[in-house]
């Protein structure tokens, strides 16, 4: 039996596999489906190599093409193309387009897109006899993880599980860790930027531990750079209308070179440069991007000119980035301090990954916030490293609360039942709530669980009504996190015979709660007016 870890990305995905014999995790190669990239850390630096997919998949009449066959083929704008669908479905983005095999959403595709990858990769991999480890955000609602679950039952793979991308972290970079050190994974990919801080424990005679001790996140990824890169070249070249139309999937994708390029030490420039054949005679619409300029260096962004050189770290100035990075670490240390008092001067080393986080204004702004501490040396394959190789103690990966209605206030509260972090099978009532009736004559109390993000989303205006089980606007709770309500289609009802009287039940209703080794929420339920138990284990849904 083998080791295999899948880390699905939002641009690239990566396969790697454990070599027993080396005692490493490697990359695995697959012709004309992988790509190499190659990076170096600093000039000079040895260049290393690792095997990436581009996260990408076309429906063909003919065929359907996945990776480096859509790149390479110029396919990846196509409209038949599929791209960045880890972001769409982690925003239970539903919206179907009309494929040669018919209608397609983000789920579909992602789904299509790893099981041929996979299937690939067959000669390397099995199905039957491998473990696998599939990693996942550690904002991944409930609906992304079974999404996972799915894809792997649909290919026959026996052995699975799920691992958080940051724990996964630790572990690639665990060959530098001493005991209880304490890290700030900075995980800053093409959809998403991820924070969390993590404690590494190394106890004597038992298999290493990583404990989740805060997170914070932010939809802020390399397809936002990409954008803004465009904006800036659109803007200089007064590109608008029709020409903008025909042109913007072009310039796209050349601004996505163009990040990629400036990301590597040993290139000072990328340039931009499209034929706009849409007027009264064809123009050449030129623009060089440099990492960084005097004006940004200090943090102040230069005016932007027509025409002429532009620069990567004005622009994401103008785009408040550092900032917005910024707030997403503080959110994540602030989160392990209310837990564990962690302070940033604990912070014993900052591991990143995603290979966004190579972009120098990136680079730069971990160096001034963290200094030294900052491990850059392994961007793209950490996470399947740690993968592969880790020991995992089950625990929860967010924070669960049960909906209840508060009499004093007359509003609906969320009152927590088990935290972040917290490990599993737990022991029998783990956690014990009264529940209550809101009115006289209620013969139905309903258990509402929710699952707890603090990603912070730009735009929750789609969320908050949108497919999934996304908190819905009449639930009427002021709350700035994000609230997934996981039983939505399969309520857990407590039966009330007699009806509520609601001076009489203050106390009739105790509910016990706990999570068994599958991470199923049970509920036991005893009603003391009538002396029985309605439910006992019951399961009410799968954390």
């Amino acid at each position: 039996m083998g080791q295999v870890a899948v880390d699905f990305g939002t641009c690239n995905t990566v396969i790697a596999r454990f070599n027993e014999a080396t005692q490493q995790a490697e990359t695995i190669e697959i012709p004309e489906i992988t790509r190499p990239y190659v990076w170096q850390g600093r000039p000079g630096d040895t260049k290393h190599v690792v095997h990436v997919t581009p996260s990408l998949i076309h429906y063909s009449p003919t065929a359907t093409l996945i990776g480096n066959q859509v790149s390479a083929r110029g396919l990846a704008e196509h409209p038949d193309t599929f791209r960045w669908m880890k972001r769409a479905i982690a925003q239970h983005n539903t919206r179907v387009r009309n494929t040669p095999y018919g209608f397609k959403n983000a789920a579909q595709a992602g789904d299509d897109f790893l099981s041929t990858l996979l299937k690939w990769a067959g000669d390397r991999i099995s199905f039957e006899h491998d473990e696998f480890t599939f990693t996942a955000p550690v904002e991944a609602f409930e609906d992304f993880q079974d999404w996972l679950l799915r894809v792997t039952e649909s290919l026959g793979i026996r052995r699975v599980r799920l691992q958080d991308e940051p724990t996964a972290c630790v572990f690639g970079y665990m060959g530098m860790a001493r005991r209880n050190d304490r890290f700030v994974v900075f995980d800053f990919g093409g959809g998403t930027l991820d924070v969390s801080a993590v404690r590494l424990e190394l106890e004597p005679g038992q298999d290493p531990k990583a404990v989740q001790l805060g997170a914070a996140g932010e939809e802020l990824g390399g397809v936002d750079i990409d954008r803004w890169l465009l904006e800036d070249f659109c803007e200089r070249h007064r590109l608008n209308g029709t020409a903008r139309q025909e042109l913007e999937t072009y310039i796209l994708r050349q601004a996505e070179e163009a990040k990629i390029r400036l990301s590597n030490p040993s290139e000072e420039d990328a340039t931009i440069s499209v034929v706009n054949k849409y007027g009264a005679a064809p123009r050449v619409h030129s623009t060089a991007y440099t990492a960084r300029c005097p004006a940004c260096a200090p943090g102040t962004a230069r005016p932007r000119k027509d025409t002429g050189d532009a620069c990567l770290g004005c622009i994401l100035l103008r785009q408040g980035f550092a900032q917005r990075v910024r707030e997403t670490v503080d959110r994540a240390l602030e989160n392990a301090a209310v837990r564990t008092q962690m302070r940033r001067a604990d912070v014993t080393r900052v591991l990143v990954t995603g290979g966004t986080s190579l972009a120098p204004p990136v680079r730069r702004l971990l160096v001034e916030m963290f200094g030294e501490r900052v491990f850059q040396d392994r961007p793209f394959e950490a996470v399947v490293r740690g993968a592969c190789q880790g020991v995992v103690t089950p625990h929860l990966c967010h924070d669960y609360s049960i909906l209840v209605y508060n009499r004093e206030t007359k509003q609906n509260e969320f009152r927590l039942l088990f935290e972040k972090g917290t490990e599993y099978p737990t022991p029998p009532e783990a956690v014990r709530r009264w529940v209550k009736g809101t009115h006289n004559g209620e013969t139905r109390l309903g258990l509402k669980i929710f699952e707890v993000s603090q990603l912070k989303r730009r735009d929750l205006g789609d969320g908050v009504v949108g497919p999934g089980g996304v908190l819905r606007v009449g639930v009427g709770v002021a709350t700035q996190n994000q609230h997934v309500y996981l039983n939505e289609d399969n309520p857990t009802f407590i039966i009330a015979d007699p009806p509520i009287n609601r001076e009489r039940d203050q106390q009739r209703f105790l509910c016990s709660f706990r999570v068994d080794g599958n991470r199923r929420l049970l509920v036991t339920a005893l009603d003391n007016l009538r002396g029985v138990v309605l439910l006992e284990d019951h399961p009410v849904v799968r954390l």
